[in-house]
């Protein structure tokens, strides 16, 4: 194998590594979101909001009501969840560590479309791989 050869094989495999290594210490929010029967609502969003950068992204909740919002730096982020015909409701203040999972479950009931419900917390720092938050809005 000659030298350029060698070389381009190395540059290859590195080019294809690097976006594994990038995420190590990248977060994510997993959960459902149900309504008050609990029953799981699908096509709510879910958009998460970096608190010191300001960016924004958002899901859609699969048919079971699921969603996943991963690739999140460590920092502290705001979390929502809504759909037409309910009262959104948000988790503040929820700070993601490096390599954190953080399970929310939302629960959404029925309202009018000025309402929404705001819950100011923080996720325990006890298990740095998983966290699991439940909130019941009554």
């Amino acid at each position: 194998m000659t030298f350029r050869k060698w070389l381009a094989a190395i540059l290859f495999v590195a080019a294809g590594a690097a976006p594994a290594f990038a995420q190590v210490d990248q977060g994510r929010f997993t959960g459902t979101v149900r309504d008050q029967t609990n029953a799981f609502v699908a096509g709510a969003t879910v958009k998460v909001k970096n608190e010191r950068t300001g960016e924004e992204r958002s899901v859609i909740t699969n048919q079971d009501g699921h969603f996943l919002i991963g690739s999140l730096k460590p920092s502290t982020y705001t979390i929502r969840a809504e759909k037409d015909g309910f009262a959104a409701i948000e988790y503040t203040n929820m700070t993601v560590a490096v390599g954190q999972e953080l399970n929310l479950d939302f629960e959404i009931k029925p309202a009018g479309v000025q309402e929404a419900v705001t819950v100011i917390g923080t996720a325990p720092v006890l298990d740095v791989s998983s966290a699991h938050i439940g909130v019941n809005v009554s």
